[in-house]
């Protein structure tokens, strides 16, 4: 029973250890650099405890400890205070013990909603002006039928994405990129790549429309030319006999004698 009991005990102490995997410490209490609290967290792996020594430590990289599941370890809640850089909703989805949470350095504010609905309506302006500049150059006969559709489509993709803040991150998520500022680079130059191509189809024909209407040109003023010379010999041949009877004298009796 004895020898029963002693592999089962070895086990229960042992399974939290491995649940938690390797524990790294904390040295260092700047923002970055080895030893600092954001550069353990990129070190450690999936489920690695961090152990934090009393001082103040600002928090960094937040993403990857939430993505990781590490835990926080500290010396006590009087002794080990975190400080997040961010909005500090990282320590909420992580354990964390033995520390105490500060006051976040740079916390989300409603600044930043204010400034994306002014950059919405920024963006719904342009969209509009653009909308109605290619309607106008329609009207005014400035602008084929064909481009107008093209530029009517862009704007109305600009409009989509102008009114529905999520779908540029969706769009992001779907091209696998992590910035959706990037993901408007990358739609930009998908668009400027089909416009060129499409104007160059054009241009192509064109030229081939040009070089055949010139031919005919060439061959249409050939042919002109020839008429041309075939009516002055015609008239050049009977001009001296209508001439000649113009200024010949009738012949008289004694001119006969």
């Amino acid at each position: 029973m004895r020898r029963l009991l002693l592999p089962l005990t070895t086990l229960a102490l042992a399974a939290p250890a491995a649940a938690w995997g390797e524990t790294l410490e904390v040295t260092s209490e700047s923002e970055t650099g080895t030893g600092s609290l954001g550069t353990t967290i990129l070190e450690a792996g999936p489920g690695d405890t961090i152990k934090i020594p009393p001082g103040e430590y600002p928090l960094t990289n937040g993403d990857t400890l939430v993505e990781q599941g590490n835990r926080l370890v500290g010396a006590g809640e009087d002794e080990t205070t975190i400080i997040p850089t961010g909005g500090g909703e990282a320590l909420d989805q992580v354990t964390v013990s033995g520390v105490t949470e500060a006051a976040p350095v740079n916390p989300e504010s409603d600044d930043d909603s204010g400034l994306d609905t002014k950059v919405q309506i920024v963006a719904l302006i342009g969209t509009l002006a653009l909308f109605i500049l290619v309607l106008d150059l329609v009207r005014r006969r400035r602008l084929a039928e064909r481009y107008a559709l093209l530029w009517m489509l862009a704007s109305a993709a600009l409009l989509v994405l102008a009114i529905w803040r999520g779908g540029l991150d969706a769009i992001a998520d779907l091209l696998g990129v992590a910035e959706p500022a990037n993901a408007i680079f990358i739609l930009a130059f998908g668009v400027a790549f089909l416009l060129l191509l499409n104007f160059s189809v054009v241009t192509t024909r064109l030229s081939e429309e040009t070089k055949i209407l010139a031919q005919e040109s060439a061959r249409l003023e050939q042919e002109l030319r020839a008429a041309r010379g075939e009516l002055a010999t015609g008239n050049g041949a009977s001009a001296p006999v209508a001439e000649q009877g113009e200024h010949q004298r009738p012949v008289s009796a004694q001119d006969e004698t």
